[in-house]
């Protein structure tokens, strides 16, 4: 297993310039994390001129990058939406390849005002079908998120892996985000274990706030448990959203790495 995060509590301050991405790159290799996420819209962050350059920073700081975190709104109902949604995530296949990740996140997006649950989870399938091929050329796995708003229920995400029909769409297993449709991520990883190639350890409190890593209401245990089963070793990524910054995800971190080995 190796760790990585996601900081979405630096998120404001990376995207308003006031802190640098160089900053963060430099926090994640103190805390002796083995990468990071880069998340698209780091991409237009202040002091960020290129990707390569980016990716340079990465490697030079002795870190990896776990995966590339995009999103989409995948739920269009013209074909014509579609094949840009599906172009999309080609030009996020493109960003792994700079990153030498083998892995792009992506999102199913909102919910359309104008057409059914069942025909926008077919849609969302059609953009995913559609992107598998030129991901398998480039090397690439797209690894669809248990994410709000379409897939945070267990049988919307299971109905869509379905809908694709293909083993080669992955998943990212986010290990809270069931908690805002009213579920746990227990049943949704012993369901998809075998087909998880990366996780967002995020925990949320009662409120669903975000919360430090193991002081929240998700069964970590448990979840853990459910993957090891299916064959799980591969990336565990802290999504930091406590607003106690480095402390914080130093402690989530700890605790990660206590309950993967515990379980």
């Amino acid at each position: 297993m190796k760790t990585s995060c996601i900081p979405i509590c630096f998120f404001e301050e990376i995207q308003s310039g006031k802190m640098p991405l160089s900053e963060w790159i430099a926090m994640a290799a103190d805390i002796g994390l083995d990468g990071t996420e880069v998340y698209r819209p780091f991409l237009q962050a202040s002091g960020v001129r290129s990707s390569e350059e980016l990716a340079d920073q990465v490697h030079e700081a002795g870190l990896e990058v776990s995966m590339f975190t995009s999103y989409g709104q995948l739920a269009v109902a013209t074909q014509k939406e579609r094949r840009k949604q599906i172009q999309s995530i080609n030009r996020d296949v493109d960003q792994a390849g700079i990153f030498q990740t083998s892995i792009v996140r992506m999102t199913a997006g909102d919910w359309p005002p104008d057409c059914s649950r069942d025909e926008a989870l077919r849609n969302v399938a059609r953009c995913l079908k559609g992107a598998l091929d030129y991901a398998e050329e480039k090397g690439v796995m797209i690894a669809l998120e248990d994410h709000h708003y379409i897939g945070t229920s267990t049988k919307d995400f299971t109905t869509i892996l379905d809908l694709v029909d293909d083993e080669r769409l992955k998943v990212n297993l986010d290990t809270s985000n069931p908690m805002t449709d009213g579920e746990n991520a227990i049943e949704l990883a012993g369901q998809v274990g075998k087909r998880v190639v990366h996780v967002h350890a995020s925990d949320r409190d009662e409120r669903l706030e975000h919360s430090v890593a193991g002081e929240g209401c998700v069964p970590f245990p448990e979840i853990f448990q459910a993957l090891k089963a299916a064959g799980f070793d591969g990336w565990i990524s802290l999504e930091a959203g406590s607003p106690g910054g480095k402390k914080d995800i130093m402690e989530g971190i700890r605790y990660i790495k206590k309950m993967w080995e515990s379980a």
